[in-house]
C-alpha cells in the first residue's frame, strides 16, 4: 500500500488553491491532523460525521472538504457535535482539510470553473467581488445564445434537476454569471457585469426580490448541488498526483 507524506498532500493542496491569499471566515487549510501519513483521500461538501463515517468505512485516512469545522473561533470550546467530530476523526487517523472561498475561485478545480465548463460556457472570466476582496467567481458565454429555458434544460442535466428560477430578465441567454453555493446577495453585480443570467445554489427571498426589481433572471441549483463540483475535481488532482486511491462521496443532498 502506498503511502504519503500528509505535509506534501497539505504543500499540493495549500499551494494550488492560494488558500493563504484569501480572506475568509473559513480557517482553510489542515484542520485536524493524522498520524502523518496519508494511504487513501476522500472529499466531500461538508465535513459531517456522516462523511467520516464512510472515511471510515472505507479506510480513508484523510478527508477534504468544502466546508469544515474550524470557523472563525468556532473550534474555542470543543465540546458537543464539535468534540463528536474531533474525537472520531482521532480516533479513527482520519485528517481533515478544508478549502473554501479558495475552492470556490479556483479557475481550474473550483466550483464555479467546474460548474462553467459542465455548462459548455466560454471565454470565462473571474468576477463576483466577496465582500470587496477577493472574487470567487465566474462569468462566461456562449457563442450561440439558448434560451432561458434551454438554459435551465442544461443546468438540469449537468448540476441538479431541482431549479428554481426567477425569471424577470430576457429570454436571450448569451452572458452567464455563476457563483456556487449562497450567492443569492450578488445578483447586482451579475447586473453591472451584464449577464443575462445569474447561477447561484441556495434559493432565497433577497434573490428573488433583487430579481424583480432588477429585472434579471436567476437560477437556483441547490447549495450542495453546485458545491459538489470543486471536491470532485480535487479528488481526481489527488489521485493522479500522487497516484494514492481518491474518491469522492456524493451524498446527492437537495438543499
Amino acid at each position: 500500500m502506498k503511502k504519503i507524506a500528509l505535509d506534501d498532500l497539505v504543500s499540493l493542496l495549500d499551494d494550488t488553491l492560494e488558500c493563504s491569499t484569501f480572506q475568509d471566515v473559513s480557517n482553510n487549510g489542515l484542520q485536524i491532523a493524522n498520524a502523518g501519513t496519508v494511504t487513501r483521500v476522500v472529499t466531500g461538501v461538508d465535513a459531517s460525521m456522516r462523511l467520516l463515517r464512510e472515511a471510515a468505512q472505507c479506510g480513508a485516512d484523510c478527508v477534504i472538504c468544502h466546508h469544515g469545522i474550524s470557523w472563525g473561533d468556532s473550534l474555542k470550546r470543543i465540546t458537543g457535535l464539535n468534540h463528536r467530530i474531533v474525537a472520531f476523526a482521532i480516533q479513527h487517523n482520519i485528517a481533515l482539510y478544508a478549502a473554501h472561498l479558495p475552492l470556490d475561485a479556483h479557475p481550474c478545480y473550483g466550483n464555479n470553473a467546474q460548474i462553467c465548463k459542465a455548462l459548455g460556457l466560454s471565454d470565462l472570466a473571474p468576477a463576483f467581488y466577496y465582500r470587496g476582496s477577493n472574487t470567487i467567481g465566474f462569468t462566461g458565454t456562449y457563442d450561440t445564445p439558448l434560451s432561458l429555458e434551454d438554459f435551465c434544460e442544461r443546468v438540469r442535466k449537468e448540476v441538479t434537476p431541482e431549479l428554481r428560477v426567477a425569471n424577470f430578465g430576457g429570454d436571450r441567454v448569451r452572458r452567464v454569471g455563476v457563483v456556487s453555493g449562497g450567492a443569492a446577495d450578488m445578483l447586482d453585480q451579475a447586473a453591472a457585469l451584464g449577464c443575462d443570467v445569474f447561477l447561484t445554489g441556495e434559493p432565497s427571498l433577497q434573490g428573488y426580490n433583487l430579481a424583480e426589481n432588477l429585472g434579471q433572471n436567476i437560477v437556483f441549483a441547490g447549495h450542495y448541488a453546485t458545491e459538489i463540483f470543486g471536491v470532485r475535481a480535487l479528488a481526481a488532482l489527488v489521485k493522479r498526483h500522487f497516484d494514492i486511491p481518491a474518491e469522492c462521496i456524493d451524498f446527492k443532498i437537495g438543499y
